[in-house]
């Protein structure tokens, strides 16, 4: 078996990452790692206080695919690119998913990616408060967007109850087949936009109130 001196932390969160995409996150168990890289599982306990600091560094390395913000794009190409290459980076750690949408990563990747949104949103005029309230409810978005997907569903039964549900309303015109598969990157990507919106909207208010 092999002992702590052997393993590192970089090693232990890619052992770990691995074990995530092939066999889920119910799979990232300190005893499960440990039993991948040989070791007793007390020796993870030198390098990570506890499991979830070690699961928010798999989900900091999530992340890494994720480029950082085009300071050549427009301010909103940046951020709606970068939102759905977060989204997109996540889903493709099926493991960590989950736990990214609960605590989003604030590791190197995590901040670097931040870093580019702020700076986006602050060269549009916004006030500094207003942009950091803006990035908290991209966040927030994409939290509640990934975590749908990670139980993406698909037209099922549920999904034909509120079909019917819509169709059936007295004097509704709204057609129950135009709804979108929850967790789908038709619904994600729609709700950006809406998002988008308005963000939008705030950096005109800024602009008009400076003058601008």
């Amino acid at each position: 078996m092999a002992t702590s001196r052997f393993l590192s932390p970089e090693l232990i969160v890619r052992t770990a990452s691995d074990l995530g995409d092939r066999d889920g996150a119910e799979a990232m168990s300190m005893r499960r790692i440990a039993a991948e890289l040989g070791c007793d599982p007390m020796a993870l306990y030198r390098h990570f206080a506890n499991r979830e600091a070690l699961l928010d560094a798999v989900a900091d390395l999530a992340l890494a695919d994720v480029p950082s913000p085009d300071a050549e794009l427009p301010w909103d190409e940046r951020v709606f690119a970068t939102a759905d290459a977060i989204r997109s980076a996540a889903l493709r750690h099926p493991g960590i998913a989950a736990h990214v949408a609960a605590r989003p990563p604030m590791g190197a990747n995590g901040r670097r990616v931040a870093v580019g949104l702020v700076t986006a949103l602050v060269t549009t005029g916004l006030p500094p408060a207003t942009a950091v309230r803006c990035l908290q409810t991209l966040v927030a978005y994409l939290a509640s967007s990934l975590a749908m997907a990670v139980r993406a569903g698909s037209r099922d039964e549920r999904w034909e109850q509120v079909r019917s549900m819509l169709d059936g309303l007295p004097g509704s015109h709204v057609p129950g087949e135009e709804l979108f598969v929850v967790g789908s990157d038709e619904q994600f990507r729609f709700g950006l936009r809406l998002l988008m919106a308005g963000i939008r909207a705030e950096v005109a208010a800024a602009n008009g109130a400076d003058g601008s």
